[in-house]
């Protein structure tokens, strides 16, 4: 089955569940999902309504397709977690993305598990000023943030980069008595497994591609620092 396919036939279990979304075709002939989302939290409180579309990609389910606020209530800029380039809203960081999406996302999945959320995040900042939940940053710095709780390594950009090319030469999980894969002569049980199996899901050639991101951003200087 073709991606806009599969996309086309995740659209009624979604609207079903979230009736105020509908089921559009473009002047360019493509299906878009467009509506209001409306952000209630887990006590019942509602918080706001966000006018939304969203776009089907040609990866799809094997990645996130793309969302975009368009009813003028977010600033269409990085601080508010929103590309600058494409104006779509950031709901989750490529890490995030690809373990989600291994085995095929469907619309359901993807507006509970990071649209609501997301947009909770911003109902709540539009309100008390900041965000309440602990989101990674955007960019660069949330790739850092998410390896770096991950590996545990407090901050440090080159053991981080390190422990990630490591892993990433690593297809087989080690055995529990086996050397970990950091290369320190310690069981893997005691060292890196934790990291290992929360990393497990993710693309190799995506660790190897962040890892020579988070090198580039090091020697242009590129401002990292850990969360808080």
């Amino acid at each position: 089955m073709e991606s806009s396919e599969i996309f086309e036939s995740h659209i009624g279990p979604a609207i079903e569940k979230y009736p105020k979304l509908s089921r559009v075709l473009t002047s360019e002939g493509k299906i878009t999902i467009e509506g209001e989302i409306e952000i209630i939290d887990a006590e019942g409180k509602f918080w706001e309504v966000f006018e939304i579309e969203i776009h089907h990609v040609d990866s799809y389910p094997l990645q996130f397709p793309k969302v975009y606020e368009v009813g003028g209530k977010i600033p269409k800029i990085a601080d508010w977690h929103i590309y600058e380039d494409t104006k779509s809203c950031c709901v989750a960081i490529a890490p995030e993305e690809s373990i989600a999406c291994k085995k095929g996302i469907t619309l359901v999945q993807f507006i509970d598990e990071f649209v609501l959320p997301y947009f909770f995040n911003q109902a709540f900042r539009r309100v008390e000023g900041y965000y309440i939940n602990g989101e990674y940053s955007h960019g660069i710095q949330g790739v850092f943030e998410f390896y770096d709780e991950a590996f545990k390594t407090g901050g440090s950009v080159s053991e981080m980069i390190h422990l990630m090319k490591m892993m990433a030469l690593t297809h087989i999980k080690p055995g529990r008595t086996h050397d970990c894969f950091c290369g320190r002569k310690q069981k893997f049980r005691h060292c890196h497994r934790d990291s290992f199996n929360q990393l497990s899901d993710l693309d190799r050639k995506l660790i190897l591609a962040h890892a020579e991101l988070l090198h580039y951003a090091t020697t242009k200087n590129y401002s990292i620092t850990t969360k808080g």
